[in-house]
């Protein structure tokens, strides 16, 4: 099987962010759809991040020796970037849900 990997996307578009194995961010994917909910209120960045933490070592298919919360925070901005999700409000806590169309491609 051939190695894949996905460059990282950053709503700023003048940071280069990392790339991730393809295998990896499918199941980040995976675990961050499941965690964002598709309407407001949309869950907090801190629940976000301690799901993530909690759901990614017990994912199929997780590379158990991968930091949970690096990849937590990277698929947020990636998936931010790619117009899959989206902050509801300006003030702190930050939210998150899921946008209502389909985003962009890895």
């Amino acid at each position: 099987m051939a190695y894949t990997s996905v460059q990282l996307r950053h709503l700023d578009p003048g940071k280069k962010n990392a790339r991730m194995a393809g295998d990896s961010y499918a199941v980040a994917r995976r675990t961050v759809m499941a965690i964002v909910p598709t309407e407001e209120p949309g869950v907090t960045l801190n629940d976000y991040l301690a799901a993530m933490a909690e759901r990614l070592p017990e994912a199929e298919g997780w590379d158990l020796s991968l930091s949970a919360g690096w990849y937590a925070m990277a698929m947020k901005l990636d998936l931010e970037a790619r117009g899959e999700l989206k902050r509801v409000n300006a003030k702190p806590p930050q939210r998150l849900v899921r946008a209502q169309h389909r985003g962009g491609t890895p």
